[in-house]
């Protein structure tokens, strides 16, 4: 039921403009500067009992409705302060430790009427339910493993909390606007109330999430802990216990915004919840590489409900069994994978000595929590529908020679040479470098040499290997990101970058080598070249919803450009006969992080001239030509009756239809599945080249 509220923070607030930011930082529409007497701080120095514990009145501001609070009473119980100080707040652990003042806000609130059962957030886009958690209201769209098996529990208490995003959260919201009466909507809250104050009203919850991630220049980090109290101090004088949380980006340069967080974490004896640890394991920490150094990448938001989830669970457990001090593990558990079941059909068989026909190779990925992992390298015989596993779990493809069938292969670090039996195996490194552009070996036109970046300690080396004598020879160190599949004129290019931690890489540089010695090329951080080597493409953002796509030779001369729908290009490859380029391409929302169908478009570098075919849907979109360049073989992710499977259908460029191949091969999981790598080829024991 929705508790009656009155102005009472309206009559605290000057208004001098409305500050209301996007969830993109460095966007500003005025400013919003409330006028509050400074808040009662509890202390910072460690004590026997906690200043502030028993809530008396010197802690209490007056409840939304304007009655006064049951005065509670409990008897001090000691708070060991077992936490690190703010400032190493990196180590602290991503479920939050607990003190044991959140047992007395639980009280209070109990006493006030709040919902048990029911918990609220406080954030921008990246809280919306798309993102965060909502999708543990959604049956079958979640798997736990045995060891997380208890968190149903939790998803159960709390369910119909998940799957809303309540008046607390809006794209665009940060701390200023979320106590701001202007922004709260007129159509849901009482005329006003601010934001958090109408969703404590009409949901009444016991626990909070707050998790706000936006910075802009400009704002100090005083200002921010400022909003930062009046939310907290809300939250507590009326029962609802506060778990506050890191963020994953640095967009301020020095990560003060989560130093504050764990300063008030600290300070207030509340929960944290680190995010910004759990993402530290991911490609670029958990930010997508494509956007503005903020958003968090798609497979970054399964981290973050997951997390969110375990917070929530400690934080519940702890109040809710009574215990005065309740301390989490301050590590989380080892990555185990534990992975759901793959449904594969047909069931594939091994690798016979000889094959016939056009053939896909391909390995599947599969993510369970915050693991990906390799389930295998497959290949698939078009025409008579057999589908062959070539390694099992834990081999993920690298590259093919096509003039001799010899694989390029990895296991975690090591990289091996393989037969299409899958049976040959020989191993040419232990210290693969494992880089976020996945590009890190491939064949040399010659089929004799491999090219492969290594990591060291210091720096990445790229190196030339002759696997039939093992021979290398180190052709250039430094901050390698990645590197190029040759050519056919056998040249060598690779990306340099400084990638400093939770922040893309920046001052990216492609380079090549040029007579041994390795020069700089092009300050492009994505480019792709036509297989002769002669000739690059590259894509640039054009305003909101558009693309320039650009050629150029590889003497930089001849540039062309074209310009493309949507905002965002996913894959793109020349075709085998050099002189036309595919390109995917999507509109992807900024308020959700959600992408349109995948736009497919066809383009004679002669002409600069394009076709479009119908869209293709599905996540994470990619395609390879086939050796005759007539037709494209596209994948991605659906999402299909609770599950995940991957998509795979042919393309005919001429007719512009589809041949859809689920039906003929399903890869079909509760967990994520993806394709990594994928070719298209005619093996040459049946005159492929």
């Amino acid at each position: 039921m929705r508790k009656p509220s009155i102005v009472w923070l309206t009559l605290l607030l000057v208004i001098a403009s409305i500050l209301f930011s996007s969830c993109q930082p460095g966007q500003i529409t005025g400013t919003f500067s409330p006028e509050t007497s400074e808040p009662v701080q509890t202390s910072t120095t460690e004590s026997e009992t906690a200043p502030g514990l028993t809530l008396d009145s010197s802690t209490q501001s007056e409840p939304v409705d304007g009655t006064t609070p049951t005065q509670i009473q409990p008897t001090p119980t000691p708070i060991v302060e077992t936490r690190l100080s703010p400032e190493q707040w990196r180590e602290w652990p991503v479920v939050p430790e607990l003190t044991g003042r959140e047992q007395a806000i639980y009280r209070l609130g109990q006493e006030l009427g709040n919902d048990p059962q029911s918990f609220s957030k406080v954030g921008d886009c990246q809280a919306i339910k798309d993102v965060l958690m909502g999708i543990y209201d959604q049956p079958n769209r979640y798997y736990l493993t045995d060891n997380d098996a208890y968190l149903q529990e939790t998803i159960d208490y709390f369910a119909g909390s998940f799957g809303r995003d309540g008046q607390g959260v809006r794209g665009g919201f940060n701390a200023a606007a979320v106590i701001n009466p202007f922004l709260a909507d007129p159509e849901a809250c009482s005329a006003g109330e601010t934001p958090i104050e109408c969703e404590y009203n009409i949901h009444q919850p016991s626990f909070v999430i707050i998790s706000l991630e936006v910075w802009w220049d400009g704002r100090t980090v005083e200002r921010y802990e400022e909003y930062m109290r009046q939310i907290i101090n809300f939250y507590i004088s009326n029962g609802v216990v506060p778990i506050l949380s890191t963020k994953a980006d640095n967009v301020e340069g020095d990560h003060r915004i989560n130093l504050a967080t764990a300063k008030l974490a600290y300070e207030y004896h509340i929960p944290l919840w680190n995010f910004w640890r759990a993402v530290q394991s991911m490609p670029n920490k958990g930010i997508d590489p494509n956007r503005d150094g903020f958003h968090i990448s798609y497979e970054a938001w399964t981290v973050r409900s997951y997390t969110a989830l375990q917070a929530l669970d400690a934080v519940w457990r702890g109040v809710r069994d009574q215990q005065t001090q309740t301390v989490v593990e301050t590590e989380q558990p080892e990555n185990t994978f534990d992975p759901a079941s793959i449904l594969i059909s047909p069931d594939p068989i091994e690798m016979p000595a000889g094959l016939n026909g056009e053939i896909l190779l391909f390995s599947v990925m599969q993510r369970t929590g915050e693991v990906l992992w390799p389930q295998g390298i497959y290949a698939y015989n078009i025409e008579d529908q057999t589908l062959y596993q070539i390694l099992a779990s834990g081999y993920k493809l690298e590259d093919i020679n096509t003039e001799t069938n010899t694989l390029l292969v990895s296991k975690d670090q090591q990289l091996f040479t393989s037969d299409l039996s899958g049976k040959n195996l020989y191993e040419i490194t232990a210290d693969l470098a494992i880089t976020s552009r996945d590009a890190s070996a491939f064949w040399m036109p010659d089929g004799i040499h491999i090219l492969m970046l290594t990591e060291d300690n210091e720096a990445n080396t790229l190196w030339m290997v002759n696997p039939s004598d093992s021979t290398r020879t180190s052709l250039a160190q430094g901050e390698i990101t990645g590197i190029l599949k040759p050519g056919s004129d056998g040249m060598i290019y690779w990306y340099e970058g400084t990638c400093e931690p939770d922040l893309p890489c920046e001052d990216v540089t492609l380079w090549r080598l040029n007579d041994g010695e390795p020069e700089a090329f092009a300050a492009l951080d994505r480019v792709v070249f036509a297989n002769s080597g002669n000739e690059y493409s590259w894509i640039k953002p054009s305003g909101d919803t558009n693309l320039i796509l650009y050629t150029r030779d590889a003497d930089q001369t001849g540039q062309n450009f074209t310009y493309l729908p949507g905002n965002r290009w996913v894959d793109m490859s020349w075709s085998p006969s050099k002189d036309q380029l595919a390109i995917l391409s999507v509109t992807r929302s900024e308020y959700t992080g959600k992408s349109s169908d995948a736009r497919i478009f066809v383009v004679n570098t002669n002409t600069m001239i394009s076709k479009e075919y119908l869209s293709f849907p599905g996540l994470n979109p990619s395609f390879t030509w086939n050796i005759n360049h007539n037709e494209l073989l596209l994948t991605s992710t659906l999402l299909v009756d609770q599950s995940y499977q991957l998509n795979l259908s042919q393309l005919d460029l001429g007719a512009g239809t589809f041949t859809p191949l689920n039906e003929e091969i399903n890869f079909q999981s509760a967990d994520y599945l993806t394709i990594n790598k994928l070719f298209w080829i005619i093996p040459i024991t049946n005159g492929g080249q």
